[in-house]
């Protein structure tokens, strides 16, 4: 079995992710969009993906903000998550339960579940990720089970080996995640010889290549090249396993 899901991340982030998502659908090199409910144009995302009958999964947010409840206040950095997790896990609940309130206000159906910087990976949030998809009927959480861990040595290690856990735990509670996650090792900055080197991975099983393309540099000078290179032939012909 062959199954790849390509997700852009980061929708309703800024105007120029936006943009990049628009172009993405209209050459057909989307599959799935990761709304950011606390994102300043998120309910143009949200449109976006209705209009061009795109899955849709709530990026959840916890490191970034604004935050949608007065309550919430947390650290920036997956160091300090680490130390403070567990005594925050309530109050991440409630935001993120909010952020999925938010995406569905909009009219679109949330079909999977992830966080910005991949927080949800960390053990104190395991059960709070889960039991959100319980609650909404919500069938797929993403876990980072990374091929290319060792891109970012080494926090993909560490990031791999939370991932892995989380996959069993989502596996045991009768929800779905997909085998591998790429993109982690070349966020903002994915190219032609990244994917070359995972096109024989991705010919078994089920695998989520996570973008993050933009119309102009937001957050890394990469992600106009990844928009070019997601609208381009190449990239279509190796989304259907032909390069």
């Amino acid at each position: 079995m062959r199954e790849l899901t390509i997700t852009i991340d980061d929708g309703g982030m800024h105007p120029a992710v936006n943009s990049a998502i628009q172009k993405c659908i209209e050459s057909g090199a989307v599959n799935r969009i990761s709304i950011m409910a606390t994102g300043n144009s998120f309910a143009d995302a949200s449109m976006m993906a209705m209009m061009g009958s795109i899955r849709v999964a709530a990026h959840l947010d916890c490191c970034q903000g604004p935050f949608l409840l007065k309550e919430s206040s947390f650290p920036e950095s997956f160091v300090a998550w680490h130390k403070l997790g567990d005594s925050l896990a309530e109050s991440v609940k409630r935001e993120w339960a909010a952020q999925i309130e938010m995406v569905l206000s909009t009219g679109g159906v949330v079909t999977a579940l992830d966080s910005h910087k991949h927080l949800h990976n960390l053990p104190a949030l395991h059960d709070v990720i889960i039991s959100l998809a319980k609650d909404y009927g919500i069938r797929t959480v993403r876990s980072a089970v990374l091929p290319d861990k060792l891109m970012r040595f080494p926090a993909g290690l560490k990031l791999n080996n939370l991932g892995v856990d989380l996959k069993k735990k989502i596996e045991a509670a009768g929800l779905v995640t997909t085998d591998r996650m790429l993109g982690f090792g070349k966020a903002g900055k994915i190219n032609k010889k990244y994917l070359s080197k995972y096109t024989s991975l991705c010919k078994d099983g089920t695998t989520e290549v996570v973008m993050h393309p933009a119309t102009e540099n937001i957050w890394s000078s990469g992600q106009p090249e990844e928009l070019k290179l997601m609208t381009s032939d190449w990239f279509g012909d190796w989304c259907k396993g032909k390069s």
